[in-house]
């Protein structure tokens, strides 16, 4: 019988991110496969990303990866400081995204709805103030929006 063998990578994540994650995925440990997004997006940034400079910003939480040896001996994967930075910022990009997209459909137009939108966003996902400022991400909605919804529409 052949032994299971697998690398586990502990990713220091935000607190947000970590959140999201764990509701995503059910646990704070996920073996990834190409079945999904988030493995697919583990296993494709596992890359060397040179053209990604390593973040000073520092995190608490960390997300397990466990990766098995078939996937790993395929992709040469590259792990590090700089591989978990980019798992982070992808995974904060997804959540983002998400939430963006859940409102823009919902076609709330006033800043009020918007704002009770995105806390009943977050509650689902048992995130708090304490985790990620609304008024941020409130800001960085108003930036992309113009962009989601023109893309939205040419489809």
């Amino acid at each position: 019988m052949y032994a299971d063998y697998s690398i586990t990578e502990s990713i220091p994540v935000a607190d947000h991110v970590y959140k999201f994650l764990v509701k995503r995925t059910g646990s704070d440990t996920y073996v990834a496969t190409r079945n999904d997004i988030i493995g697919n997006i583990v296993l494709s940034s596992l890359g060397t990303n040179p053209d990604i400079p390593i973040s000073k910003s520092k995190y608490n939480r960390l997300f397990h990866l466990v990766i098995k040896e078939h996937k790993y001996l395929k992709t040469g994967i590259k792990l590090g400081i700089k591989s978990g930075q980019v798992f982070n910022r992808l995974m904060d990009q997804l959540f983002r995204d998400e939430l963006y997209h859940h409102i823009i459909m919902k076609n709330i137009a006033n800043k009020t709805k918007c704002i009770g939108e995105i806390r009943q966003f977050l509650k689902l996902y048992d995130i708090t103030e304490d985790d990620i400022k609304l008024e941020t991400i409130y800001r960085d909605f108003k930036r992309k929006k113009e962009g989601i919804e023109s893309r939205l529409m040419s489809a």
